[in-house]
Order: structure tokens, then sequence, then C-alpha cells
């Protein structure tokens, strides 16, 4: 946020470009990006798209919590649901052993429209997208 500040006395066009795990709503909550455009890139889908797995978010959110949907915790969100289906994997009792043993075998997963697969030699996602936090507080994207 400082540093967003900071930009604020240039005299020039800039933007700040975050690589993920910002939440853009926090960080307009706290002044950043007023007069400096703040660009996200995020690993998950809009909190606004139509897959089963925003919609499933969007529906625990709104029962458990009093806060709007952001990127941040749609992520957390489908890191908590990939990690319930890989342990309902684990035979028995979990241990450490059988756990590890169900997140190295890593099979490919369809989490409501949002598919998760490992592959060693490309550790990447081939979904991203972005939103940006205008320099008026709104999130576009």
């Amino acid at each position: 946020m400082q540093f967003t500040q900071g930009l604020d006395r240039q005299a020039r066009q800039r933007y700040v470009i975050a690589l993920a795990d910002v939440n853009l709503q926090t960080l307009a909550q706290m002044g950043g990006g007023r007069s400096t455009p703040v660009i996200a890139t995020q690993a998950v889908p809009m909190v606004n798209a139509s897959l089963p797995i925003v919609r499933q978010y969007r529906a625990v959110l709104a029962r458990l919590f009093d806060e709007p949907p952001v990127a941040l915790s749609l992520a957390g969100f489908i890191a908590a649901r990939y990690t319930y289906e890989v342990l309902a994997d684990v035979d028995g009792v979990p241990s450490r052993a059988g756990v590890l043993a169900a997140f190295q075998r890593r099979r490919d997963i369809d989490l409501g429209g949002f598919h998760v697969s490992f592959d060693a030699q490309r550790r990447s996602a081939s979904y991203v997208t972005q939103s940006m936090l205008a320099a008026d507080g709104r999130v576009v994207g």
C-alpha cells in the first residue's frame, strides 16, 4: 500500500502488477491504488462466474461469513475442496504416509468445472485472468 501511495507523487502514468494472492478489495480499503491502478492476476475464475464451483463457493460464503466474494478466498475454497477430494481417497484411517501417498498420486480432478491437474515438468496453470483496482476503488474484471 505504501508503495502505491508513493507512486502517486510521480507525474507519469504507471500501473502496479501483482502476480497473485492479492485481495484488491482489502487493498482499496487500506487506501492503496487511489491514483495508481493495480492489476492483479488470479489463477481462479472470476467470483461472478457461472461455474458450479463458484456458485458453491458463493453459497457457502453467504451462509457462513459476512464478507463479499473475492478471488483470494475463492482460491482458498478451491484448494480446500481439492484437499478434501484427495483425502477422500486415503484408505483406512488417515496417516502421514497414507496422506502423502494420496497427494503424490495427483490424479486429475474436476471441481465443479475448474480442472486441477499436476504436471511435474510444467508447474503452471492454464487458467489465468486479471482484475484491476481502478483509481476510484472499483474492481474491474
